[in-house]
């Protein structure tokens, strides 16, 4: 188009000087003013067909320019969506994650309700040892049966009393008649309190010790009359036994205690023992 534009302008250039030229000749020639008009009229043609050319060439050089720019603008808005896309995909990916978490941690929480249920459902059922003088409560996050050491043994023995029996009877009883309580499992822990123990056991871990195995004997042997021998008969499998001396005081401390809170802190506790599901804070009065 430029070499065609260029050619226009020369020709016209050139039909121009010849066009002054030819009228000069012309008009000395003595040629009519008819040829003299027909060469003007081409001339006229001429410049009619380089200006139409050149507003063509204009224009679309114009049109380029804003082809040119409509393209820059799309590249611009096809990078804007590439990033929009890219962020799009982190957000949908954290969203994603998100909402697994919630419903890991909706899921989590009703399984701790369930279990809290359970166990709330266990300790009222325990509570109708509250009858019987025998306190439960939740220590540790467990639930514990607090029998008193001094119904249980006389002062420094560990053989249990006709009391002390009778009470772990009146246990057993209420672990037999619900088989929930009977299938779960349970731990005998001997307390004593900070006096100094120098008997046949050592110390007062010692004496805790076989504390609680006397007790685990009583709670699991089978009762036979023709042999004259007491039990309480629950499945062995499910309870074991431990002795924490004055370890683990409920009263006072390790190192000062009065003689009321000597007393308190002389226990055997039966605590049940809670499954994986069920380890988690309890609030349970």
């Amino acid at each position: 188009m430029n070499a065609r534009w260029i050619s226009t302008m020369g020709l016209s250039m050139a039909l121009t000087f010849s066009g002054g030229a030819l009228l000069t000749s012309l008009s000395g020639c003595g040629h009519n003013e008819e040829e003299w008009q027909s060469q003007l009229d081409k001339e006229k043609k001429l410049r009619a067909d380089f200006d139409a050319e050149k507003a063509a060439h204009d224009k679309s050089k114009a049109e380029l320019k804003k082809v040119q720019g409509e393209v820059d603008q799309l590249k611009k808005d096809l990078s804007a969506f590439e990033d929009m896309k890219k962020q799009f995909g982190d957000e949908k990916d954290k969203s994603a994650k998100l909402t697994k978490a919630l419903a890991e941690s909706e899921a989590r929480a009703k399984a701790l309700e369930a279990a809290k249920k359970r166990l709330e459902a266990l300790k009222k059922k325990l509570d109708e040892l509250k009858k019987f003088n025998l306190k439960v409560a939740v220590r540790h996050n467990q639930i514990v049966i607090d029998l008193p050491g001094d119904v249980l043994f006389a002062p420094g023995s560990e053989l249990l009393s006709k009391d002390g029996k009778e009470a772990l009877m009146k246990v057993a009883d209420v672990v037999k008649s619900d088989p929930d309580l009977l299938k779960r499992q349970y731990q005998i822990v001997g307390h004593t309190d900070n006096a100094p123990y120098a008997g046949a056991f050592k110390d007062n871990v010692g004496l805790s010790v076989m504390r609680a195995r006397e007790v685990y004997q009583f709670m699991t042997a089978q009762p036979d009359a023709k042999l004259k021998k007491d039990g309480a008969g629950l499945p062995a499998e499910h309870w074991s036994a431990a002795g924490y001396g004055d370890l683990d005081p409920i009263a006072g401390t390790r190192g000062t205690q009065t003689p009321e809170q000597k007393k308190l802190n002389r226990r055997v506790e039966i605590a049940i023992l809670p499954d994986a599901s069920e380890l988690m804070k309890l609030d349970v009065e």
